[in-house]
């Protein structure tokens, strides 16, 4: 690292302020680039200095190059008398660079020396959400709020805690003093609408785009590795043993296609898949599965309304929990389909009639709905069968995989 390299050729303390000034003006313009290679060229000739590894950190970090910024916050916290500054950046790079436990020890460590320090404590708090300790993330947001009772993302967060522990009396008090600040929020709304058992048709576009974008980077590690899922290879297999059998696609849109485990699945059966979602952070892991032929960022509605494509094959696995009503989107599959078109999803199940917005904030569906749902929209069941979906706590959430066809000609005429 810079640290090791030999001096070179010693210059005037003049020209060396001249050089830093230049390297923070720099900065400050936000020409980062310019920045870090100045602050580079001052490391040679001043090796250990903390102020100019606490910059460069800093340089690096807002250049998301979140390792090498690790570095030199440790060689800044390394060179110079403890600084709270310091090792609050350092906490932030090591929780960016995965080690939430180095994270919380230095977070503890600033706290030894600074207990009212709330950006700390908060931030502390997410370190302990993210490994599901929610014990100790509950008690770090509550301090954050009894030294700052305003603090709106401790209350969004303490909100969020008790929704996903079932403590649904203290998520619906918190929810509520999140729309007292902020009546306008969509995604509380909709969320507390589902602990009170408000039905709702559909969820606002800016829940499902917040909560996915913020998801994204530990999507497939949870769902696949800590939940069991495996929706997208057991609808394919539940699609082969149907009568569609072994039909090869020509064009197919994976619907809500998230990190595209379903590209990854379907991608044999298919010539040409696309995929739309609302989150841009899925949909740039979902590139790097090379399964897509497009992507797109866009609700599956607006795109189905608004493509001039028309495909053979639709897919939608795990993603109606976050649809409701579904009418409208088998119509508007009906109408960008081509003759004989298959339509593969999976389903949360719910006896009884209808369909319903639980108090997860996810919706679930009886057979009968769906089937009433898709002989209005001029699709047929093919198949239908159950199946668990991924692991809820202690027990297995019960689902139905199902293979419609095209029942009706569609509207529009299809490519040769």
């Amino acid at each position: 690292m810079t640290a090791t390299n030999p001096p070179s050729e010693p210059i005037s303390a003049t020209a060396l302020r001249q050089a830093f000034d230049a390297a923070c003006a720099a900065q400050d313009e936000g020409r980062l680039t310019e920045a870090r290679q100045q602050y580079l060229l001052l490391l040679k000739h001043l090796p250990k200095s903390p102020l100019i590894h606490y910059n460069l950190g800093l340089v690096l970090f807002y250049l998301g190059e979140h390792a090498q910024a690790l570095e030199e916050f440790s060689l800044a916290a390394d060179n110079g008398p403890e600084d709270c500054d310091t090792l609050f950046n350092l906490a932030l790079c090591q929780k960016k660079t995965g080690d939430q436990s180095a994270a919380i020890a230095t977070y503890l460590r600033i706290l030894d020396h600074h207990p009212d320090h709330v950006d700390c404590l908060y931030n502390l708090g997410g370190c302990y959400r993210d490994i599901d300790d929610d014990h100790e993330a509950i008690h770090c947001y509550q301090q954050v709020l009894a030294l700052n009772p305003d603090y709106l993302p401790a209350v969004n967060n303490l909100a969020y805690l008790h929704h996903r522990r079932d403590e649904n009396d203290q998520a619906i008090f918190y929810y509520g003093q999140v729309l007292e600040q902020r009546p306008e929020n969509a995604s509380v709304q909709y969320l507390l609408a589902a602990l009170l058992g408000v039905p709702l048709d559909h969820p606002p576009d800016v829940y499902i785009r917040d909560f996915f974008d913020s998801y994204a980077e530990d999507f497939e590690y949870n769902l696949v590795s800590e939940l069991g899922y495996d929706n997208p290879r057991q609808l394919h297999a539940c699609l082969r043993r149907s009568e569609a059998g072994e039909t090869a696609c020509a064009h197919g849109l994976d619907l809500g296609c998230g990190t595209g485990l379903s590209g990854l699945a379907f991608k044999e059966m298919v010539a040409v898949l696309d995929g739309v979602d609302l989150s841009a952070n899925m949909l740039a892991r979902a590139a790097e599965k090379g399964c897509y032929a497009s992507l797109h960022e866009d609700s599956i509605l607006h795109h189905l309304a608004s493509t001039l494509e028309t495909y053979d094959l639709f897919l939608a696995t795990d993603v109606f929990i976050y649809v409701g009503e579904l009418v409208e989107l088998f119509s508007s599959a009906r109408e960008a389909a081509r003759s004989e078109a298959l339509f593969c999803f999976s389903t949360e199940h719910l006896d009884g009639d209808g369909y319903q917005l639980l108090q997860t904030g996810r919706y679930a569906y009886s057979p009968a709905y769906i089937r009433q749902a898709a002989a209005a929209s001029g699709w047929k069941v093919l198949t239908l069968e159950s199946a668990r979906l991924r692991r809820e706590r202690e027990d297995w959430l019960q689902g139905d995989l199902w293979v419609l066809q095209l029942d009706q000609p569609p509207p529009k005429s299809t490519p040769a």
